[in-house]
């Protein structure tokens, strides 16, 4: 693939215009540059990445009144990876027509990495008549914006005697719901000629506050350190770290932390059986009584309530 800025920057361009059609499938390929164009792909690749799950999420939390999306990819190779059949479905995703891939070995559509997986597996898997598989494969489009997501491989013998044939399917799937109606109770002014303070962040602090947000939600149930102490453990300081989370991510760690814990204890609520005081428990809130305030501020329901008409 050319390496030049400006491929790269018509990549990004690429990828907003997706973006801004409502479609984060995609993502794009990191550079081993170390400029501010390396920096906004892996800013852009992660506000995309957080876009996308917290539709996932959303989705889940109520299953039966969220609009729904899913789009299948699939490829049907010989026993040498050449493509036989690609559906519309396919093409759309890849942004490309079926005679541009259809009689083409379907590594043309890979990143390197995935080359080299693809062809580290696929010898073992043709070893049999019949086997299945899943491998993560990364999926470029001619603009350069990659499908990445778990791939199920099926290898199985042709009824018409053509030898093996290859199926490479996998689904991507968003469910979403708008996250709050209404307006906020309090609204925060800023005086004229007061900006909030930026810090520039390069790829590797980019890739440390991103480590702290999944610090975050792999712990909603304990509390974190204090802020000087987290960016010590992070290898930074805390300037940095305050204010890079807050650009990187809207608002303060605090408040994510706080966000994180109710989206979680909404899903426990409508989707298991478990007291309301152990899912305040699980989640880090201190009290019962804390917990319902803060969860009744952010849905407009109470706890007790939210489970009545989940049943």
């Amino acid at each position: 693939m050319p390496n030049s800025d400006d491929f790269r920057v018509k990549r990004i361009h690429k990828m907003l215009l997706e973006m801004a059609k409502g479609n984060f499938f995609y993502s794009l390929e990191p550079s081993e540059k170390n400029d501010n164009i390396a920096s906004l792909v892996v800013m852009l690749n992660m506000v995309n990445e957080e876009i996308r799950a917290s539709f996932v999420h959303q989705g889940f939390a109520n299953a039966h009144h969220t609009p729904q999306c899913i789009i299948q990819l699939s490829l049907l190779m010989d026993a040498n990876g050449i493509v036989e059949m690609v559906t519309n479905g396919s093409c759309s995703l890849l942004s490309c027509l079926p005679k541009e891939v259809i009689g083409k070995p379907i590594t043309e559509l890979m990143t390197e990495t995935s080359r080299k997986k693809w062809a580290k597996k696929l010898p073992k898997l043709l070893k049999r008549e019949r086997s299945e598989t899943v491998l993560h494969l990364e999926l470029m489009t001619h603009q350069g914006l990659i499908l990445s997501n778990d791939c199920h491989i099926s290898i199985f013998k042709s009824l018409d005697g053509t030898g093996q044939k290859i199926l490479l399917d996998t689904v991507f799937f968003s469910k979403g719901e708008p996250f709050e109606t209404g307006l906020p109770k309090k609204t925060l002014k800023v005086a004229k000629g007061i900006k909030e303070p930026r810090v520039i962040l390069g790829p590797r602090d980019i890739q440390m506050i991103r480590d702290v947000h999944d610090m975050i939600l792999n712990n909603l149930e304990k509390d974190l350190p204090q802020l000087k102490d987290l960016a010590l453990q992070m290898g930074t300081n805390e300037y940095k770290l305050k204010y890079g989370f807050k650009q990187l991510y809207g608002t303060t760690i605090f408040r994510c932390l706080v966000q994180e814990r109710l989206r979680k204890t909404r899903t426990l609520i409508q989707h298991s059986d478990l007291s309301l005081k152990q899912i305040a428990h699980m989640t880090g809130f201190k009290s019962p009584a804390h917990f319902s305030r803060a969860f009744k501020d952010k849905y407009g329901l109470s706890p007790s309530e939210l489970r009545e008409t989940s049943r």
